[in-house]
């Protein structure tokens, strides 16, 4: 496989040497007309705003009328593009390029003062045509309202068309099942997930169920690839980050009501206000959705009437309110969000023995979580306004407490860490600087999180006696086989699932010329659960013309162990085995450490008078001490990791995680825009992403040299998109492939997808489709159902190697989704 991504990433580079030598052939012709626009993301003018080109000689200052107009006569070539305005963020880093004899236009859209940080804030069209990031990191940025017109309720469906990202269905399929999102690689936990600039990974599985959030609630999700050098999430981003905003108070009043009707009993309802009254502004939003599931009251067989399904009852709530401070440049902030769903998870833990051909009944298994946050955020100049009325320094507190409550009942409590009761409690409080200079900015950012896990699970209950093997048991337990340590160490204390996480991240980003962008970073971590870490970054950005970009970046980055995955809890908490297993912490886990590299190539054509952008991004991550969950072939193996235990009275062999050595996640992704028409686009995408493990120990779910179960290899997407006018109809249509090794663990397979819509000036009606072919909706998981992996060769020591079964895991079904908004 290495081989196969050399040749690509020399074929890559021969692009991107050939991209550089044809821009560099275009002339600079002698002058340019420019008009522009500048508003605010909901559409409002802005007046008064400081847009300024630098490049072919002195920098030229535009000011916005109060239209939000501009214009200027001025030498063609290539520029960068600047803008700020009070109360706004700011926009820089974008490069474009400006030709004589024909009109050049340049539109503007910039955001709000905001209380999360973003690696590209804003948006820029120069002639029509959305420009390049200078960003030296793959991103991708997600219009959450579009989704949400389509009837889309699940932030996570939103996520599953982007280039390696893998929703992982942790508990099962079907519909309405919990989704986590991983990027570049088979764990969820290596992705960060910030909500409103706030990271909300839990300390239990180190991820955050995205399917709690409605894209309605949101304004945009935000998917940053690698490492990111150009942003501030933090150094714990390996397989990427995912920047989700909320709702943001708007300049002019906005209503919406939204209602949602579907197949499978499914209905749902939107309400939402947002606006500024003076110098307050406000968003508010309630939203709430009942699904009857796609199995109701099914009848599983050879259970003596047992039955199963799938429905859901979910609301979610959102609150900000922002106090305009010092002339407009700062704000106080007060953000309250809540969100509740209870899940009937029966029919996702019920499955089907392909062996025995008899069903398993999780009959009476459901989950109520809820997860609710309250938050406080203040900005404030430091020092004088410059000439356009916004201070070069910035600072910005933020201050939020998180609390999520899952309670799990049936016989499905306990049987992953998924589906624990837990009760997690964060306290999040960040204090970042701003400091504009006149082609750079400088960022420092201290960072302290605090992170309390009660899942009832450690009791402090040590073990004191050892039999006659020197094995030792519960000081309680009869002898005869409780849970056993290696070397006379009590694996169970009193312990408290805790943790404190410092951090301070130095950023500088330089704009030296229109056609060079740099970014360097350093990170310094201090985890109270496995020490520290320095993680320094670097990457570039070449723009030979405003319609080439060549980016590259390098770094280190960490994952550091999940609380939930360093305890061995004792024996009499334990949960009854799991096919076969019993899952169990490893005290002795290291932080997973990588080092990263990206590549990128865009370029932005016309055929025929029509735009083309193509892109290309190649990457590498090594990993050293990544972890991986290792399962035990017999009830006991005394020297198989650093804590081998006997369950001898649950009759089950032993799973845990354990650090495997060294593993690689390469890939290349091929990406591409075409506009067909003035509203119609086409988008195709294509990524192979190879994620292995190149040493392990022994061990028949680990398979060194072979792909990662869960990660598809292969990955196209193709959807034509017809965007609406203001009145008129609007349709897309899409096709989704994943190749094997898929996170279903079944054969290569396509879904389709398509919506219609209709759209007035206060209304938007339509209807959304998904998995319209009711691909793999075989409704249950299919023990040892599923494509088998590759597994060890067999040898005369060990015969029994050779393919590992797996379970195949449903899809919900077709679907269908009727979507009716008014909005003012």
């Amino acid at each position: 496989m290495s081989r196969v991504f050399r040749r690509l990433g020399r074929f890559a580079l021969a692009a991107t040497f050939a991209g550089i030598l044809a821009a560099g052939t275009i002339g600079i012709a002698s002058a340019a007309a420019l008009t522009g626009t500048i508003a605010a993301t909901d559409g409002t003018p802005i007046a008064g705003a400081v847009v300024t080109l630098t490049g072919n000689g002195k920098p030229v200052v535009l000011t916005s009328d109060k239209t939000g107009r501009f214009t200027a006569n001025l030498a063609a070539g290539t520029f960068t593009v600047s803008a700020t305005a009070k109360g706004y963020t700011a926009l820089s880093g974008r490069t474009i390029e400006l030709n004589d004899g024909s009109p050049n236009t340049l539109d503007l859209v910039i955001s709000r003062a905001q209380a999360s940080a973003l690696t590209v804030i804003g948006s820029v069209r120069a002639n029509g045509q959305q420009t390049l990031s200078t960003s030296p990191g793959q991103s991708a940025e997600i219009n959450a309202s579009t989704y949400a017109q389509r009837g889309v309720t699940r932030t996570s469906d939103v996520l599953d068309t982007e280039l390696s990202t893998t929703v992982q269905p942790v508990i099962g399929g079907g519909l309405n099942a919990p989704a986590v999102v991983s990027l570049r690689g088979p764990d969820p936990s290596e992705t960060l997930v910030e909500l409103d600039g706030h990271a909300v990974n839990n300390g239990a599985t180190g991820d955050f169920d995205l399917s709690l959030l409605d894209p309605a609630d949101l304004q945009s999700v935000q998917v940053i690839y690698g490492i990111g050098p150009s942003s501030l999430f933090g150094p714990n981003t390996l397989g990427g980050a995912l920047n989700v905003r909320t709702l943001e108070p708007t300049a002019q009043t906005h209503v919406l009501e939204r209602i949602t009707t579907g197949t499978y009993d499914t209905n749902g309802g939107t309400l939402q206000a947002t606006g500024t009254e003076d110098r307050l502004g406000y968003a508010i939003s309630f939203h709430r959705v009942t699904s009857g599931g796609e199995l109701s009251d099914f009848v599983v067989p050879g259970t003596g009437g047992q039955t199963v399904g799938n429905p859901l009852d979910a609301s979610s709530t959102i609150a900000k309110l922002r106090y305009s401070l010092f002339n407009g440049q700062g704000f106080a902030g007060l953000t309250l969000r809540d969100q509740s769903v209870f899940r009937d998870i029966s029919a996702a833990q019920t499955a089907y023995d392909t062996t025995s051909g008899t069903f398993s009944s999780a009959a009476g298994s459901a989950m109520t979580v809820n997860n609710a946050a309250y938050g406080i955020d203040f900005q404030a100049p430091l020092g004088r306004a410059n000439h356009d009325g916004v201070s070069a320094t910035t600072a910005i507190f933020r201050y939020q407490t998180s609390f999520e409550k899952q309670a799990v009942t049936g016989p499905a409590a306990g049987s992953s860490p998924y589906l624990f009761d837990d009760r997690d409690l964060i306290g999040d409080a960040t204090l970042e600087f701003d400091h504009a200079l006149p082609h750079s900015t400088l960022a420092l950012k201290f960072a302290t999180t605090t992170e309390n896990l009660d899942t009832g699970l450690v009791t402090g209950k040590s073990y004191a006696d050892t039999d006659s093997a020197g094995r030792r048991f519960a000081a309680d337990d009869d002898g005869g086989g409780g849970a056993v340590g290696l070397g006379g160490i009590a694996l169970v204390t009193e312990e408290a699932l805790a943790q404190t996480q410092r951090s301070a991240g130095l950023r500088y980003t330089d704009d030296p010329t229109p056609k060079l962008h740099y970014s360097f970073a350093t990170y310094y971590s201090d985890y109270s659960t496995f020490g520290r870490s320095t993680d320094p970054r670097f990457g570039f950005v070449w723009t030979p013309t405003g319609e080439t970009a060549v980016r590259f970046s390098a770094g280190t980055s960490f994952e550091s162990p999940q609380l939930l995955s360093l305890v061995v809890p004792p024996p009499a908490t334990l949960y009854t085995p799991v096919n076969g297993y019993v899952t169990v912490g490893n005290p002795n886990l290291n932080a997973e450490r990588a080092t990263e590299y990206d590549a990128g190539y865009e370029h932005l054509f016309k055929v025929q008078g029509k735009a083309l952008h193509l892109g290309l991004d190649v990457f590498r991550t090594n990993l050293r001490d990544g972890i991986a969950v290792y399962q035990s072939t017999q009830p006991w193996a005394a020297n198989a990791a650093p804590i081998a235990v006997i369950y001898a009275k649950e009759e089950g062999c032993l799973s845990y995680p354990i650090n495997v050595g060294t593993g690689v996640y390469e890939g290349v992704e091929l990406h591409g825009d075409y506009q067909l028409a003035a509203d119609t686009m086409l988008h195709a995408s294509y990524g192979v992403n190879s994620v292995y493990t190149e040493s392990a120990p022994i061990a028949d779910n680990i398979v060194p040299g072979e792909q990662n179960l869960g990660v598809p290899l292969h990955k196209f997407g193709l959807t034509i998109e017809h965007t609406a006018p203001v009145d008129g109809f609007g349709a897309y249509a899409g096709v989704l492939y994943e190749g094997t090794y898929n996170e279903l663990n079944v054969g290569p397979y396509a879904t389709l997808r398509a919506g219609l819509s209709y759209h007035t000036r206060n209304f938007d009606v339509g209807v959304n489709g998904t998995n319209l072919t009711n691909v793999n909706d075989f409704k249950f998981t299919r023990l040892g159902g599923g494509i088998s992996y590759g597994g060890l060769p067999a040898t005369a020591a060990n015969p029994n190697n050779g393919p590992i079964a797996t379970s195949a895991i449903p899809l919900a079904g077709t679907q269908f989704i009727l979507s009716i908004a008014h909005h003012t």
